[in-house]
C-alpha cells in the first residue's frame, strides 16, 4: 500500500508540474507562456494560409515551382512509347533460324534487354515492337540452329524524319 501511495502522489505532483519549487513560492513559467504564444501565432498562421490556398485556382498555384509550375495540354498523353515495325524479307535466311531484336549495347541476349525472340523461315516475319522511347538504339542477331552457320547482325536506330518508324532487314 505504501508503494501505491509513493507512486500515485509522484505521478500527481510530476503531472502538476510541482515539487520543484520552495514553499509558498509560485512557480514563474515564462517559457510555457511564450511557447503557447508561439503556437497559438503558428495555428493563426497556418490558418490563413489554408485560407489563401483555398480561394486560389487548383491548377495555377500563386507560388509553384518544378513540376507544380507545368501547364500541360489536355491532349498531351504523356506516352514516350514508340512502334516500330520490323519487316524481315523473303529469303534473307535459307533455313529455319531464329531472330533475337534487343537493345544494341547489350553483350547478352536475354529476356530483360530483348523487345522480340521469334523463330524464322525464308517466308520472312513481319512484326511490330513497341519501344520504351525513340533514344533506343537496336540490334538483330538472326541465328541458325545449325552451328556451322555464323549469325547475322543487324542494327537499327531512331529516325526524326519518318512518321512511323520502319526497320526493313533485307
Amino acid at each position: 500500500m505504501n508503494k501505491l501511495t509513493i507512486t500515485l502522489i509522484t505521478l500527481l505532483l510530476t503531472a502538476c508540474g510541482g515539487g520543484s519549487g520552495g514553499s509558498g513560492e509560485q512557480p514563474t513559467n515564462s517559457t510555457n507562456s511564450t511557447s503557447q504564444n508561439v503556437q497559438a501565432q503558428s495555428t493563426s498562421d497556418t490558418q490563413s494560409q489554408t485560407d489563401s490556398a483555398q480561394e486560389q485556382p487548383a491548377e495555377e498555384p500563386a507560388d509553384a515551382e518544378g513540376m507544380e509550375a507545368v501547364v500541360v495540354d489536355e491532349s498531351f498523353n504523356f506516352s514516350t512509347d514508340v512502334p516500330v515495325s520490323v519487316s524481315v524479307g523473303p529469303d534473307v535466311v535459307s533455313s529455319r533460324a531464329f531472330i533475337n531484336i534487343c537493345q544494341q549495347e547489350a553483350t547478352l541476349t536475354n529476356d530483360e534487354n530483348c523487345f522480340l525472340r521469334a523463330p524464322i523461315d525464308s517466308t520472312g516475319l513481319t512484326v511490330e515492337i513497341l519501344l520504351p522511347h525513340s533514344e533506343q538504339k537496336l540490334k538483330a542477331e538472326i541465328w541458325y540452329y545449325s552451328t556451322s552457320i555464323e549469325p547475322m547482325v543487324f542494327t537499327w536506330e531512331f529516325d526524326q524524319s519518318l512518321e512511323s518508324q520502319q526497320w526493313k532487314i533485307n
